[in-house]
């Protein structure tokens, strides 16, 4: 599939844009409502290759904007943790699931490194893996040099967020990671040490310039990372008023024009694998992993499966995760099941926001694509590829929404498991 660069200066938060905004709210919010189940996952019927996703939800701090399940790194929780997580990996073998690519999501999966490496070891043991892709921090890149984990990842995802001084202080990074020179010297460190390595970009944050994102970008391309993720700045539906108190509300109208800057600079040097994610070489999985896997087994406390039609939802609380698998039960406590339609209309979102071809073939959510532009030919124009980065952030943001509504009763004793 062809994406056209030639008319960079049609990108804007127009009318369309707006339509597909207003709907994707509308529509996570009359599906994305999962309940109470005591469904766990069906036995896998088929030898299809899935992704293993993997979520290890602990930090050692927590960051105000960031909506993803964690709580605050206690050891002993963490490495109890760990031996519940391979027993669920090994239940989940028995169903019949076969998986050939790993994605750790956090939390920080670096936290302990040597309990990572056992868990990659065990996957491998029982899967036919062929791709491990796992998410750190700046703090903890020197970690992964640790003779237990050589070899053991192929991607390494790296949250970056800004290499500007300012925007570090003002998201309270600045103490925690060091300065955009510091953070800078380790990406450029651990690049060599693993074939692919990813850093993760948040733009649009309030009062950014466009030369203060040429600046970003100026650094990213004397650095060269393989591959560069840069996301629009979401606040999550919880704590959107706090966050637009704090450091100022979001402008759609400024993110259209950065995006602009973003595909101008970026085409010129990197490949695009998405709205988001950019590669030198074009191959590689990338940090949207459901772009390429319809179907997908989460495990761990907070994550996600969808099989089939039917979403389904770890548990948050790490008491009840570990109460669960005492019991060799699978942790799953909530779930959804989608009618085929909406399954569609969002495997067809999902693949055009990837640059797949579209293989469900909507004809009147297409017609309305091509009508505006968006599509052309089979083919996704320039601002249909900024369309689909809206319609996915709000996607993403619905998402926030089940993350916050899965953890309002949590209490702290919650993210403590207590010894056997």
């Amino acid at each position: 599939m062809i994406f056209y660069y030639s008319d960079h200066s049609k990108i804007e938060f127009g009318f369309i844009e707006k339509i597909a905004s207003v709907t994707m709210q509308w529509a996570v919010k009359k599906y994305l409502h999962l309940q109470p189940t005591q469904n766990s996952l069906p036995p896998s019927s088929d030898q299809t290759p899935r992704l293993l996703y993997i979520h290890i939800p602990f930090c050692l701090t927590l960051c105000p904007y960031c909506s993803f399940h964690k709580f605050r790194f206690d050891e002993p929780s963490a490495l109890r943790y760990f031996e519940l997580l391979h027993q669920e990996m090994r239940m989940v073998h028995a169903l019949g699931y076969r998986f050939d690519s790993i994605y750790f999501g956090g939390g920080t999966t670096t936290i302990l490194p040597r309990e990572l490496a056992k868990t990659i070891d065990l996957a491998k043991s029982l899967f036919e893996i062929r791709e491990v892709s796992c998410e750190s921090d700046p703090q903890h890149i020197g970690d992964l040099e640790d003779a237990c984990l050589r070899g053991k990842i192929d991607r390494l995802s790296i949250g970056i967020q800004s290499f500007d001084n300012d925007t570090l202080k003002q998201i309270g990074r600045y103490k925690k990671f060091g300065s955009a020179d510091e953070q800078y010297a380790k990406v450029k460190k651990a690049i060599p040490l693993f074939p692919i390595v990813n850093i993760d970009i948040i733009y649009n944050y309030p009062h950014q310039s466009e030369e203060a994102l040429h600046r970003e970008i100026d650094t990213i391309l004397t650095l060269r990372p393989p591959q560069v993720t840069f996301y629009p700045l979401m606040y999550a539906p919880g704590i959107r008023e706090s966050l637009s108190k704090r450091w100022g509300s979001l402008s759609d109208t400024q993110e259209a024009k950065l995006y602009r800057i973003i595909l101008e600079r970026m085409s010129a040097v990197y490949t695009e694998r998405s709205s988001w994610a950019w590669s030198l070489e074009g191959e590689g999985i990338i940090d949207e992993y459901v772009i390429e896997r319809s179907e997908y087994v989460g495990i761990g406390s907070g994550a996600f499966s969808f099989i089939g039609d039917t979403l389904y939802a770890n548990t948050f609380s790490l008491q009840e995760y570990a109460e669960a698998l005492i019991h060799k039960q699978l942790p799953i406590t909530h779930s959804l099941t989608f009618p085929s339609h909406a399954i569609r209309q969002y495997r067809m979102m999902v693949e055009l926001f990837g640059r797949s071809a579209d293989r469900e073939h909507l004809w009147i959510e297409n017609l309305f694509l091509k009508l505006f532009g968006r599509v052309h030919d089979g083919k996704v124009s320039t601002r249909g590829t900024y369309l689909f980065s809206v319609m996915m952030r709000e996607f993403y943001n619905g998402m926030d929404y089940v993350r916050e509504t899965m953890r309002r009763d949590l209490k702290n004793e919650d993210g403590i498991i207590r010894p056997r």
